[in-house]
């Protein structure tokens, strides 16, 4: 009955548009006794359903869509957030201006620490009724404190749904196992057996019958891992890059074949070139990653036909700005600046993440959600130059092994003349080997920097599971 309805809501209008009408991909049954309200059922499809439709809609018409719920949102804070109320009247906006873009960019930028420093002044004290109850979330403080905050029933509806929309576009056969490698709350999913659930979790339970999920500490040594993996054959592997290309060369190296492997799913950290290629090489599949915050939930999900990344619009704002302030065009890289549409309880309006992105041209699959061609990373690890000129820094890593076996690395600039470079690597290098690292390592960066060598035995992660390759100790 409920594909039904939505296969029926699907033809509404896609058919007259001459989109192809939305079918259930291989694997996607629902649920028979699902625990789940009918308008809990109905909603999740409604919802992946105007998305659908959405999707495709000229960026013209995206942002008005988006302006639209900019005007409602802003009225929303300054008549319930306190924070918003003095930032707003000091700028002499009252609810009733028609926005548009001018007074969007006069709003000035919220900062990591205007929010510790605004504490509960940024919460609503009055949330819309039918945005749902509040839950709290924090970040995993990686790159400082931990930002704290609420959502509702209407955010978490927002992640449920994208997750679908991913599921989706990449036509995930939903009947398969689900492994994930990652940072869990609880002690279940210690090795060497890790933990089980019956469904993938929160956004298909009680919609779809999927496979189990599986799930291992990140903590564990990739030789365990491997194993786990090998043992259990899942078709899906959702973890961190940096954990997974050790586990792409160990799978290679020691011969642990994954048969039933269809995709590998990453999060929370860089993904390169060099990792796409490395996977096709150990398991002959592609990658599918995510950029999200515990803030924005999906903030862009990768492309189904390309390997860049289409901005959520109809969840959040999506700003990348040069160091003026303007927005970036096609082909350069500025600071992500991010509002989320439908957060009323705790509204995070021009919000700079700390991350670093890359415009890219509209895509070429027809889909007017704008398009991030590259996510570069924090903005506070960017290398600095004796002069003071700052860039992204490129490592040279895909050819140190070329020189010397190396199994692990990162590079903490410790001053404008010194760079650490901390190194996993299967036996004592050579003093050649060194040099050949060094001469990569200062071509890559472009400068002549000191280059001091550090030999551990591991690398540890850092809060919330992720790994940072390059780290700047400058204030």
């Amino acid at each position: 009955m409920r594909e039904a309805v939505y296969n029926s809501l699907m033809r509404s209008s896609k058919e007259q548009k001459g989109q192809p009408v939305f079918r259930f991909p291989k694997g996607w049954h629902q649920e028979t006794d699902s625990p789940l309200p009918k308008d809990a059922i109905v909603g999740k499809l409604e919802g992946l359903y105007r998305m659908e439709q959405s999707q495709w809609w000229s960026l013209e018409a995206l942002r008005k869509h988006q302006l639209n719920q900019l005007q409602e949102l802003l009225a929303h804070a300054w008549h319930t957030v306190p924070y918003y109320r003095s930032r707003l009247e000091s700028l002499g906006y009252q609810p009733d201006l028609q926005l548009d873009d001018v007074l969007w960019r006069s709003l000035p930028l919220l900062k990591r620490a205007d929010i510790h420093n605004a504490g509960d002044e940024l919460m609503s004290t009055k949330i819309p009724i039918d945005h749902g109850g509040t839950s709290t979330f924090q970040t995993s403080g990686s790159t400082g404190e931990p930002v704290k905050g609420k959502g509702t029933s209407l955010t978490s509806a927002y992640w449920d749904v994208l997750t679908l929309r991913d599921h989706y576009w990449h036509k995930r056969d939903l009947s398969g196992v689900l492994a994930s490698i990652r940072v869990f709350s609880d002690k279940k999913m210690l090795p060497p057996d890790g933990g089980r659930s019956s469904n993938w979790g929160k956004a298909t339970k009680g919609l779809f019958r999927t496979g189990p999920a599986i799930g291992l500490d990140i903590m564990t040594s990739v030789a365990e891992q491997a194993d786990w993996l090998a043992r259990n054959n899942p078709e899906y592997i959702l973890t961190y890059p940096s954990n997974l290309e050790a586990l792409a060369r160990y799978c290679m190296e020691n011969t642990v074949k994954l048969p039933a492997l269809r995709e590998v799913r990453t999060l929370g950290e860089i993904v390169t070139g060099s990792l796409r290629e490395l996977c096709r090489e150990a398991w002959n599949v592609g990658l599918v990653d995510t950029y999200s915050s515990k803030e924005f939930g999906y903030i862009a999900l990768q492309c189904p036909e390309h390997e860049h990344y289409h901005v959520q619009s109809e969840s959040v704002l999506v700003e990348v700005l040069d160091g003026e302030g303007e927005p970036c065009k096609p082909g350069e890289i500025g600071r992500l600046v991010i509002t989320s549409l439908y957060n009323y309880a705790m509204p995070l309006i021009r919000y700079e993440i700390g991350d670093l992105a890359e415009v890219g041209s509209p895509c070429s699959c027809g889909r007017g959600l704008p398009v991030i061609k590259r996510i570069l990373g924090r903005t506070r690890n960017m290398l600095t130059l004796p002069n003071g000129e700052q860039r992204w820094p490129l490592v040279g890593f895909s050819k140190f092994r070329e020189i010397a076996p190396v199994k692990q690395f990162q590079f903490v600039q410790t001053s404008l003349q010194e760079v650490l470079v901390r190194l996993v690597v299967e036996r004592p290098l050579l003093a050649g080997e060194e040099d050949g690292l060094r001469e990569i390592i200062r071509e890559s960066l472009g400068h002549p920097f000191d280059i001091r060598f550090e030999y551990m035995d591991v690398i540890h992660r850092g809060k919330g599971g992720k790994y940072e390759e390059f780290i700047s100790e400058l204030g």
